[in-house]
């Protein structure tokens, strides 16, 4: 399903791009230490958000600590855990960056930072996975564009040159919190781990700068408006934009459409600081942004479903549909369920696990935590639970595909298969603690789930379930 590139989704676009492009202009601007702003702008962006999220999502917070979440049951915790590690990635970031653009020019530190994708691609390589000659050819690119830019800086004093590192440092710890979240994707929803890794953020910016001595409430006028201009525009306006955009523009044009943020950033610095990157840098500047969009397009193209015929998996609307979820003895040559069932069913289910995941990350990247593509993933961990004889766990991953799916007749099948599950449970503790579950979902297409309820009722009301 290919999204279109329409005014709208194109202004939204923009509309986060800039936002996000005044970062290093108002942190330039700003005459309060560079550590406090990260960290008074992190402060305002969780006092903001936070209490709404908090109760928006109360429950999952509960049971995200209680480890009550209805993923795989050794990693229920999993996600928490990841958004404390991502958190401190997202501290590293703002220290880094922000401390640059003080040191450097706002081109430069914007430039450098943006090469986030590129550390990326490496990381990913680190994660077992090809990277295509593309990427390489990109990551080779945007290095030596860097190597260019900084050596120009390096005639200018050992400041600048140390801001380059900074801002450098701060891409890759950008590229470590994007590793980290996508980790942590499937297990929590995107509202509860933003609060996450903001509020352990803010608690890592405030214990380094109480050790550093940073004086926190000495701030000027100049201060005062460079920390609301990071609240409001990369703070709020950016991060609520580019969450709508993303629903309705690619993500390989999204992704490329945010390397814009040097530019505007730069021409922001010359309009309003008058600050300029030195005309030697220029060329370095022009291949770092080249570079990172070769990443980007590469990238893209090698986490999109291959077509039909090439052995590799597609990903259709209609999975709960799919023969291969039936558990049909049809396991054609290739196709990435075959060796998933076949792995199941020798009992390597970490080496499953770890397939799914990545599988899961991919989806969730490209098309979005709800969407049909991640949803399946969910769906054939029911199945892989299933051939684990782990009925509660299975009745619990299909309760959350038919909990994601908006089309009906996707949601009823999920539903079916969470009752069959749970007929199979013969643990009392969890049949009692999944009744309410199907119960509701049930209750909500009354004509056609009466019988499942009244099958449920007699059952729960058997003395052996009580």
């Amino acid at each position: 399903m290919r999204k279109k590139l329409d005014a709208v989704s194109l202004t939204v676009m923009l509309l986060s791009v800039s936002a996000f492009s005044a970062t290093a202009p108002m942190t330039a601007f700003g005459t309060g230490p560079a550590l406090a702003l990260a960290l008074g702008r992190n402060v305002l962006g969780l006092v903001t958000v936070g209490p709404v999220v908090l109760l928006i999502r109360r429950g999952e917070f509960r049971k995200v600590f209680r480890g009550e979440r209805f993923l795989v049951r050794k990693e229920q915790r999993r996600g928490a855990v990841y958004g404390v590690l991502a958190g401190t990635a997202l501290a590293a970031h703002f220290a880094t960056f922000m401390t640059s653009t003080r040191m450097t020019s706002v081109a430069m530190a914007t430039a450098l930072v943006a090469t986030q994708p590129v550390w990326q691609a490496l990381i990913s390589t680190f994660q077992g996975n090809r990277l295509p000659r593309a990427t390489w050819l990109g990551l080779a690119v945007s290095v030596a564009g860097a190597a260019v830019a900084s050596g120009m800086d390096g005639t200018s004093g050992g400041s600048a040159l140390l801001g380059d590192g900074l801002a450098l440092a701060g891409g890759i710890a950008m590229a470590g919190y994007t590793a980290l979240s996508e980790q942590a994707r499937p297990d929590v929803s995107p509202m509860v781990f933003s609060v996450l890794c903001s509020l352990v953020c803010t608690v890592e910016l405030l214990v380094v700068c109480l050790i550093q001595g940073t004086p926190l409430l000495t701030f000027d006028s100049h201060t005062l408006i460079a920390l609301l201009g990071l609240l409001i525009f990369p703070q709020l306006l950016g991060l609520f934009s580019l969450n709508y955009a993303l629903g309705r523009v690619p993500a390989t044009v999204a992704s490329v459409m945010l390397l814009l943020e040097a530019p505007i950033a730069a021409l922001t610095a010359w309009l309003w600081l008058g600050q300029l990157p030195s005309r030697n840098a220029a060329p370095g500047l022009a291949m770092i942004m080249l570079g990172v969009a070769v990443v980007v397009v590469a990238d893209a193209r090698r986490t999109e479903p291959a077509p039909e015929g090439t052995g590799e998996i597609r990903v259709p609307l209609t999975f709960p549909q799919h023969e291969l979820l039936a558990l049909s003895s049809r396991e054609p040559d290739g196709d990435i369920h075959d060796h998933l069932w076949r792995q199941a069913r020798s009992g390597r289910f970490a080496e499953v696990e770890t397939l799914i995941r990545a599988r899961e990350n991919d989806a969730v990247r490209v098309h979005g935590a709800k969407s049909p593509e991640a949803t399946h993933w969910i769906e054939v961990r029911a199945v892989v639970a299933r051939i684990a004889d782990d009925h509660a766990l299975s009745a619990r991953l299909w309760l959350a595909a038919a909990r994601f799916h908006t089309d009906l007749s996707a949601t009823r099948t999920c539903l079916d298969r969470a009752y069959e599950e749970w007929c199979d449970v013969t643990d009392p503790d969890s049949v009692a603690e999944l009744a309410p579950a199907l119960r509701s979902l049930y209750e909500q297409d009354p004509y056609r789930g009466a019988d499942h309820l009244a099958a449920m009722e007699r059952r729960l009301s058997t003395p052996t379930m009580r």
